[in-house]
């Protein structure tokens, strides 16, 4: 027994890990290198999509997965779903038995004839009670599944953070063109109104509506130009990059202003793959089933806790064998509050999935009825940028037949561009929106993808080359 023991010890043994110190002036020379010309990035880009690895513009696709491979919060939700699974591990392992080595040496009454040695080993095993294993097996694999579902939830807001930098970066430097015609307009109604009034032609009232037009429409290039800056800045954080990696990169989002009616959205359809193809709710599912298998687990200890103790005795010559039992006796108290504790957790595991399933459902209507209200109002801005489209022909006519002046043309332009700039913006707000009702569903519909955030779990989807 003793050499059983000694042999166990020594397998038992694990190698201790080496040292890992965190340099931090290396991870920020790193984070600096980073790069979308990255062969690296390039690889990973041609395993998922081949597609995807080609092109000169930064496509929404090609945002996405440039995201998913540089975010540091991924790859931080990542290890901490990793460290999650290794610690369920940990929790519900088997503890490993106890070897008990017991010399004694007898000093009176010794004689030659007998050894004064008395020698005890035992082997303390604690025994599963019934449908423990299964239970401890049933709660490592719920917590493993309820951490790959957060690196999948993970997933899905990494893309939803990258696409809304790119739509937001996009259309603020639209917005930024539109500012600058707009200003570039008045600029020129306000030097011909000064010109006329100095000849005489004019009136200081036109002056003065000139002279404040130009100053709003300057101070809105201003913010515009922040705006676009800013957004420039959001989309370097959103992919996980340096904002220097995208000074050469070439933004595109086709159709961006084109996006689906409300009435094409299958309001049936959208309701199911909200119910079932959220990952955070998945996630939520795994917990409730590691707490069933907790309750499982706990109503197992309404056996006495049992153990044996297999031992060897060597005692002053004689050879002796024993076999030792422990059983636990509930006297203070038995398993009733365990199984009750358990079945406690089971009840709010349950809560919390039924009120994520509610706050599911009012995401999902909420975010209906925002784009629905957004759409419409951007489509109403549309017709309002239209019309602004023909009073500018019609000033250009107008002068070029005689029967207009420049600064009807002029204030004509800049009208134009702010119906420009007003339009853009309901886009922007009604993309949003849109944006919302897949993140309610945690499903592409602008643009659509193939790819699941599920499919990110371990990096590369296992159906890739498909």
């Amino acid at each position: 027994m003793l050499a059983l023991a000694s042999t166990a010890l020594l397998a038992a043994c694990a190698s201790a890990p080496p040292a890992a110190p965190l340099d931090v002036s290396a991870s920020a020379q790193a984070f600096a290198a980073r790069d979308l010309r990255d062969p690296a990035l390039a690889a990973y880009m041609a395993a998922v999509e081949p597609a995807a690895a080609t092109g000169e513009a930064w496509t929404p696709d090609r945002v996405a997965l440039a995201a998913i491979w540089f975010d540091p919060a991924l790859a931080s939700a990542r290890a901490s779903a990793a460290r999650s699974a290794a610690d369920a591990r940990l929790a519900n392992e088997r503890a490993n038995p106890v070897f008990t080595l017991t010399p004694e040496k007898v000093y009176h009454a010794a004689t030659a004839e007998v050894s004064p040695w008395t020698l005890t080993a035992s082997l303390a095993l604690q025994l599963l009670h019934p449908g423990e294993r299964a239970a401890k097996r049933g709660i490592v694999d719920a917590e493993a599944r309820a951490a790959d579902w957060d690196v999948a939830d993970a997933v899905w807001k990494t893309r939803s953070r990258a696409l809304a930098a790119l739509r937001t970066s996009l259309l603020a430097e639209r917005a930024l063109a539109f500012a600058q015609t707009a200003d570039t307009a008045d600029a020129a109604w306000l030097a011909s109104a000064q010109r006329r009034l100095a000849a005489g032609e004019g009136d200081r009232a036109e002056l003065y509506l000139a002279q404040d037009a130009s100053t709003r429409a300057t101070a809105t290039v201003q913010a515009r130009n922040a705006a676009a800056i800013d957004a420039q800045h959001a989309l370097a954080a959103a992919i996980g990059v340096p904002s220097a990696a995208l000074r050469d990169a070439r933004l595109a989002w086709p159709d961006l202003d084109a996006p689906p009616q409300p009435s094409a959205l299958d309001a049936a359809a959208l309701d199911a793959d909200a119910t079932f193809n959220r990952v955070d709710l998945r996630a939520l599912l795994a917990r409730y089933d590691v707490a069933e298998a907790q309750v499982r687990d706990a109503a197992g200890a309404r056996y006495p806790q049992l153990g044996v103790a297999p031992g060897y005795i060597y005692d002053r010559g004689d050879r002796k064998f024993s076999f030792g039992v422990d059983v636990e006796v509930p006297l203070f108290h038995g398993a009733d509050a365990r199984i009750a504790a358990a079945l406690a957790a089971r009840d709010e595991a349950a809560a919390k999935v039924r009120e994520r399933q509610a706050g599911i459902v009012n995401e999902l209507d909420r975010a209906r009825a925002a784009y629905a209200a957004r759409h419409a109002a951007w489509r109403a801005l549309l017709a309002a940028r239209d019309a602004a489209a023909d009073a500018q022909r019609q000033a250009d006519d107008a002068l070029r037949i005689g029967s207009g002046d420049r600064p009807a043309l002029l204030q004509a332009q800049a009208r134009r561009a702010e119906a420009d700039l007003a339009a853009l913006d309901a886009l922007g707000n009604a993309l949003d929106g849109l944006a919302a009702i897949e993140d309610a569903m945690q499903r592409p519909l602008f643009p659509l993808s193939r790819w699941d955030s599920s499919d990110f779990i371990h990096g590369v989807p296992p159906h890739a080359d498909r």
